[in-house]
């Protein structure tokens, strides 16, 4: 069979992958019969040149067809490049996840270092200690959290002083390899899309069901910022809502009906 060149959102070229395709599709819920289904489909639609968002929007495509709903899911890392375009709601995001991994947490804060004063965008609170939290946004593919990114964080923590155990510098996208070299050379905590190995930022989205609201793909721009605006990042936020508190929000019942279908669906990794 010939090798199809698939060319990446960074601009390289990588030989088409069945195994990160029937990985993707499972980390979404797709029950396997669904995968093998998808991957003949796929096959008929691929070419030289193809790009990874022509391939990510086939499978969408193909995930609904087959399985109604799952598409949201699968379509997790352009839904985290949307929590933008300020970064905000994305500390919001980080935010909630930790309060999942049962840290307080407090977004949004000036912290007084031995030389100058900080903007911290998280400070997380567990058994008696702090940590500060740097959430580093990116709202384009192809872009990796760079070296230059730990080396800031390490010299505002160093600044700082003793009041705070440790720095975590959180991403969504991936890490570049030198950004973990010093990463882990200093101490730091890194959590960005595929690191630590299996459990990752999206490892751990899927882990607590922490879809961002831009995985519903029917909401358009302004029904997102209207939602930010008020507090409102996952799924599970809106969950607790009265429908005439959708209403309230500016959400027609169409969308509202939308919501109600996917947050009823069942958090596959609960199984």
């Amino acid at each position: 069979m010939k090798i199809i060149q698939v060319k990446k959102a960074s601009g390289d070229f990588e030989p088409f992958s069945e195994i990160k395709v029937r990985q993707s599709l499972k980390r979404a819920g797709a029950k396997p019969k669904v995968i093998d289904q998808i991957l003949v489909q796929l096959t008929g639609q691929l070419h030289d040149n193809i790009t990874t968002r022509e391939i990510y929007a086939h499978v969408f495509d193909l995930l609904n067809q087959h399985q109604s709903g799952m598409g949201y899911r699968y379509s997790l890392k352009a839904a985290m490049m949307q929590l933008g375009p300020s970064g905000f709601p994305f500390e919001k995001f980080v935010a909630r996840l930790f309060d999942q991994l049962g840290y307080q947490t407090k977004v949004s804060n000036i912290v007084s270092g031995r030389c100058i004063n900080y903007e911290i965008d998280i400070i997380i609170t567990k058994d008696n200690r702090q940590d500060l939290v740097e959430c580093k946004f990116h709202n384009r593919q192809g872009i990796k959290t760079r070296s230059k990114d730990a080396l800031c964080l390490q010299a505002k923590f160093e600044d700082i002083g003793s009041a705070y155990q440790q720095a975590w510098l959180v991403t969504n996208t991936k890490l570049t390899t030198n950004a973990i070299k010093y990463g882990l050379c200093k101490g730091l905590k890194l959590l960005a899309w595929n690191y630590p190995k299996d459990n990752g930022l999206e490892t751990l989205i899927e882990k607590f069901n922490l879809h961002p609201i831009t995985s519903f793909t029917f909401l358009d721009h302004q029904d997102q910022q209207r939602l930010f605006e008020n507090n409102l990042v996952v799924g599970s936020d809106l969950q607790v809502l009265k429908e005439s508190q959708l209403i309230d929000l500016g959400l027609s019942s169409d969308k509202i009906k939308k919501i109600q279908e996917f947050l009823s669906l069942p958090n596959h990794n609960s199984s």
